[in-house]
Parts: C-alpha cells; sequence; structure tokens
C-alpha cells in the first residue's frame, strides 16, 4: 500500500510540468525544483534557427512558483549567421485555486512575467543594421499576464492558456504586442493503470493547438506591417523514464500563418527537452 500511495503522490506532483509548449496551472512544490533543458528548431522561408534554452523552475511558496529562461540563438540567414545570447524571461506563477482527488485535479493559475533587454540588438552585415526581428535581442523590456486552467481526471488531462505580452520601445522600434492562446489535450499511454506492480515509467501522449496574435509593431512614426496571427499544430510524446527525469519531443506544423514579417512563411518546427526534478 505504501508503494502504491508513494505512486500516487508521484503522478500527481508531474501535473505541474506535464504540457510540453502549453503552460500548466500546477505549482512545483519548494522541496522539488526542476531543471529543463531544451532544443528547439525553427524553418522558415528565410531563416533556419535553434534555440537552447535553460529553464530553471523552483516553488517559492505551496502557491508561488518561479522560472527562468535563459535562451541562447544559433540563427543561420545564408549569408550570413547571428548567435547570441537572447532575452532572459522571468515568471511567477501563483496559484488561485487547487481542488486535488484520487486520480484527478482541477487547477487555476495567474502568470506574471518579465522579459529582460540580455540580447544583442546591434547585429549588422555589412555595415547595415539588421532587422530587428533577426536580432537575438529586441534591445527592451517586454511585460506579460496571464492566466491558466488546468484539469485532470485519470489518464486524461487538459489545459488552456491565455497570455498578454506588451513590449517597451527601444531605439525607435516598439514590437507589436502578442496575445498568446495555448490549448493542450494529453492522454496516458501507459502504464494503463497504477498498481504495486507498475513500472516506474510513463508514456505520454499530447496535442496542442498553439496561437499567437501579434498587433503591428511600431518602427520609427509608423507601423511595420508585421500584424498577424500563426497557429500551429504539434503533437508530442512525453516518456517519463523514472520519476525525476522525463524526456519530450514534439514537431511543430503550422495551420494558419498570417504574420508577414522578415522570417517568410513557417515551414516547421521541432523541440526536444529533458527534464530532470531534484
Amino acid at each position: 500500500m505504501r508503494s502504491l500511495s508513494s505512486l500516487l503522490i508521484l503522478l500527481l506532483a508531474g501535473t505541474a510540468v506535464a504540457n510540453i509548449e502549453t503552460e500548466d496551472a500546477g505549482v512545483l512544490s519548494p522541496e522539488t525544483p526542476l531543471l529543463r533543458e531544451v532544443l528547439r528548431y525553427l524553418e522558415t522561408a528565410n531563416v533556419e534557427q535553434i534555440l537552447l534554452e535553460t529553464q530553471i523552475r523552483a516553488g517559492i511558496t505551496r502557491r508561488l512558483e518561479g522560472r527562468a529562461s535563459i535562451p541562447f540563438l544559433f540563427r543561420y540567414l545564408g549569408s550570413k549567421d547571428v548567435n547570441g545570447l537572447g532575452d532572459v524571461t522571468l515568471r511567477l506563477k501563483w496559484s488561485v485555486h487547487q481542488e486535488d482527488g484520487v486520480m484527478s485535479s482541477t487547477r487555476w493559475a495567474l502568470l506574471f512575467e518579465s522579459i529582460l533587454p540580455t540580447g544583442d540588438d546591434d547585429r549588422d552585415e555589412g555595415g547595415v543594421l539588421l532587422p530587428r526581428r533577426l536580432q537575438p535581442g529586441t534591445g527592451g523590456f517586454g511585460y506579460g499576464i496571464g492566466g491558466v486552467h488546468t484539469i485532470v481526471r485519470d489518464r486524461h488531462r487538459a489545459s488552456a492558456a491565455l497570455r498578454l505580452r506588451h513590449f517597451t520601445r527601444h531605439e525607435g522600434f516598439r514590437p507589436g504586442p502578442e496575445l498568446q492562446l495555448d490549448l493542450a489535450y494529453w492522454y496516458r499511454l501507459a502504464p494503463a493503470s497504477f498498481g504495486p506492480e507498475t513500472p516506474g515509467w510513463e508514456l505520454r501522449g499530447v496535442l496542442e493547438v498553439l496561437t499567437t496574435y501579434r498587433f503591428e509593431s511600431r518602427a520609427g512614426g509608423g507601423g511595420a506591417g508585421d500584424e498577424g496571427v500563426i497557429v500551429w499544430f504539434a503533437p508530442g510524446l512525453q516518456i517519463y523514464a523514472s520519476p525525476t527525469v522525463q524526456v519530450e519531443c514534439n514537431v511543430r506544423l503550422p495551420i494558419v500563418d498570417g504574420i508577414d514579417d522578415v522570417l517568410g512563411d513557417r515551414k516547421w518546427g521541432a523541440l526536444l527537452a529533458v527534464k530532470v526534478r531534484f
């Protein structure tokens, strides 16, 4: 009975970090900080991009969690490579409601973000400054606020996250605000149920729809003409190799691409990540 109880505790603890891209309303315990190393690939008509991101998450209290995201960018433009540290993001997640049962959970949380201008914004090619969207950093600060709702029912899980980001002006350019809506459905493929003889690994399937509406950026005294919406469909897998190590991957496919900017039409993307819980 003790082993089964421990397994259920680990299962519910894992609901705090279960989705791949979509935010989750669960909050990590202060006793179990988490390190996530993420490798992202994106191919567009004009750019190939690899992003290495280190995420450090830790519970501050039972209802408040902090996260620092540190990105390093490799961007290939054909005639020039743009590499370097991107803008660091600091985020707080506050659990405003949590109702847990046996193999079930209903949670609500609020998100607060601060984006720091740690990335370069003055890279050039042949003495000509590259467009701001091709720079490793924006040059200005950013702020975000959002909300998350998560439901877990045995092998099934669903999350919805809504977030608004606003950016400050820097040297005559202000990136357009972004409204993001992410939806996720998660299903435990194996094991079908938990018991004393259940193996210590899990396989989960995740389906996500990731939508971002970008308002027009401002350059000088006018608009940059980059307003639009992009919708990605992102199927993925998660492998819980042990209670402390998780591997996850997905593929991003554009359903709608209505953003006209220097990156060009989005073709596809992919993600590979490893989570380690301490």
